[in-house]
């Protein structure tokens, strides 16, 4: 089945869901291209994002980011790999494991995080408060409120 997209169709027309997934894969691109320097991916940041306030287990990792363990693992074994994270025993529960933000992943998020180009391009814009608010209220209504993504975009 081919799907075509009616070019003749004002973006104004869109339907939200076109317009939601349009916005946020563009959004993504440019992300990706502000955590390529410092050899980050959306999952990895998703990671260091959620370790920045404290130690988690992986457990708790796949739980905010809604993956399996072993996608979190894998992901967590590259940032380890990277520096960014360790791994350690949870002195509580020796089958687990803490993953703790380093001194380097501290400042790879720091630097990652020093722009946001959907700020920026909604800067200026009378409704942009607005738009926040509205895709806020979304994002809990569908149930996204501690949402992390750790799976990369396709």
């Amino acid at each position: 089945m081919r799907v075509t997209v009616d070019r003749d169709v004002p973006v104004e027309q869109w339907p939200l869901s076109r317009l939601l997934i349009t916005a946020s894969r563009l959004v993504e691109h440019d992300i990706a291209v502000d955590l390529r320097p410092y050899h980050l991916t959306h999952a990895s940041f998703g990671v260091l994002a959620l370790v920045q306030g404290g130690s988690m287990s992986q457990r708790q990792l796949a739980a905010a980011t809604r993956v399996e363990e072993q996608t979190i693992s894998q992901t967590v074994d590259r940032l380890e790999r990277m520096g960014m994270v360790t791994r350690e025993k949870d002195p509580a529960d020796r089958r687990r494991s803490l993953i703790t933000v380093t001194e380097s992943g501290r400042a790879a998020f720091r630097h990652a995080t020093r722009q946001d180009r959907a700020e920026q391009a909604l800067e200026g814009l009378p409704d942009a408060e607005h738009l926040r608010v509205a895709l806020a209220t979304l994002i809990d209504r569908l149930g996204g409120h501690d949402y992390v993504p750790a799976v990369d975009p396709d």
